[in-house]
């Protein structure tokens, strides 16, 4: 890939991430790059061409990340990974704070994107099974409920961005994220599970906040005597 196809590509993330996809026009990337519209045109013919690029280099890396995890997906390598890839959504924002309208305009995306969905919802539901096998998690207590479960854990990985712009949270909280899903699954571990899962939890900075904040206050001791 070019230098300047990659400063075109990287200007577009920004833009797109700050102001929107149908917001963005060629000449605000043309401007942030420092180039002519010509010349961008000689890359990106519109937008759209853009915008397709960068949802292969999302997948790219999103794939390069899940390929480690995917050959043993237990509690250790999915907690390992699970930042970067939560870091992945931040980075390409407009992504998932759009999808609904990138879905609609975009059918050739929206076919990759509704692939990806099914696949990571499959993964999900492969390590819960690959934790009943290995004991570390009860049997489901009834058909489908675990593949309700991994698509319930899926929901809120997908949409946790969303919900924290919808809240004014400037500072995404990934590590929060990563919580929600293992407070998901938390309920359905059995005593070996719980073991592996607890310290990881503990390695958590969230886990020292919640403490202090569980901590009883203390009471200033009053002299009795005069």
């Amino acid at each position: 890939m070019s230098t300047t196809k990659q400063k075109i590509l990287q200007a577009s993330l920004k833009l797109f991430n700050e102001k929107g996809v149908h917001s963005t026009t060629l000449r605000d990337v043309a401007n942030a790059v420092g180039i002519s519209i010509g010349n961008l045109a000689y890359h990106f013919k519109n937008t759209d061409y853009i915008i397709e690029e960068l949802f292969k280099l999302m997948e790219a890396e999103r794939g390069a990340l899940l390929s480690t995890v995917q050959l043993i997906p237990s509690f250790e390598n999915i907690h390992e990974q699970a930042l970067p890839i939560l870091k992945l959504s931040v980075k390409y924002k407009f992504v998932y704070v759009q999808s609904f309208d990138l879905l609609k305009d975009y059918p050739a995306i929206a076919k990759l994107h509704r692939q990806y969905i099914e696949s990571n919802i499959g993964y999900m539901k492969a390590m819960l099974d690959y934790s009943v096998a290995t004991g570390n998690m009860q049997p489901e207590p009834y058909p489908g409920f675990y593949m309700r479960l991994a698509e319930n854990i899926w929901m809120v990985l997908y949409f946790w961005l969303s919900q924290e712009i919808l809240r004014g949270n400037k500072k995404h909280d990934i590590e929060a994220a990563r919580r929600a899903m293992w407070e998901m699954i938390l309920p359905h571990l059995t005593e070996k599970g719980k073991s592996h899962i607890h310290p990881l939890l503990m390695l958590d900075p969230l886990d020292n906040v919640i403490a202090e904040k569980r901590k009883p206050a203390r009471t200033a001791k009053i002299n009795t005597k005069s």
